[in-house]
């Protein structure tokens, strides 16, 4: 019977060694680190905020909002991706929180394309999406619609067609000849 008490005894301050200093960790651990700690995009809702006081936080953010976006579109065609984008009846949380971060970078006097570069097959399909119904972008992506400036490839693919087609010509005239 005294061996048993002793086992119980042992046992228990044995769980003491271990709780006590677990429970320190877990209550003095986020009182050291929150005091640079300082998140941008809320997990709850999904919603990105603007943090002024960590910008290499918000750095992070453009990048990985950038990575996600080209990890779900990769080796689409940009048209596809644009007719996809208009057929959602939804928002593209994604593509709102990549506007707001090129935005907040943007305000901060840093230079979005120097943290990372929108893929250009990406920005051709929303480029495409918005063209064909600038109402419906604005609703899949209000934030990303009003900050990012989506290149206009118009004027660009008019020049392309048209030195493609003059060259076409030339050859096709020094073949006959």
């Amino acid at each position: 019977m005294l061996q048993k008490l002793i086992s119980q005894l042992h046992t228990v301050i044995s769980l003491k060694k271990i709780i006590i200093p677990a429970i320190l960790v877990l209550v003095i651990s986020p009182l050291v680190i929150s005091g640079n700690a300082f998140a941008d995009f809320n997990a709850t809702n999904g919603k990105y905020f603007c943090n002024t006081k960590d910008l290499d936080a918000e750095r992070y953010g453009y990048s990985y909002f950038i990575y996600q976006e080209n990890r779900y579109w990769e080796g689409e065609r940009p048209e596809d991706i644009a007719a996809t984008l208009l057929k959602t009846s939804y928002s593209s949380t994604m593509l709102d929180n990549l506007g707001k971060a090129y935005h907040c970078l943007k305000d901060n006097n840093i230079d979005p394309d120097s943290v990372q570069k929108i893929p250009p097959y990406l920005l051709q399909a929303l480029n495409l999406a918005k063209e064909q119904n600038p109402e419906k972008f604005a609703q899949i992506a209000p934030d990303f619609s009003n900050y990012v400036p989506v290149p206009e490839f118009g004027t660009l693919a008019g020049v392309i067609t048209a030195i493609s087609i003059i060259g076409v010509i030339i050859i096709s005239k020094r073949n006959s000849s």
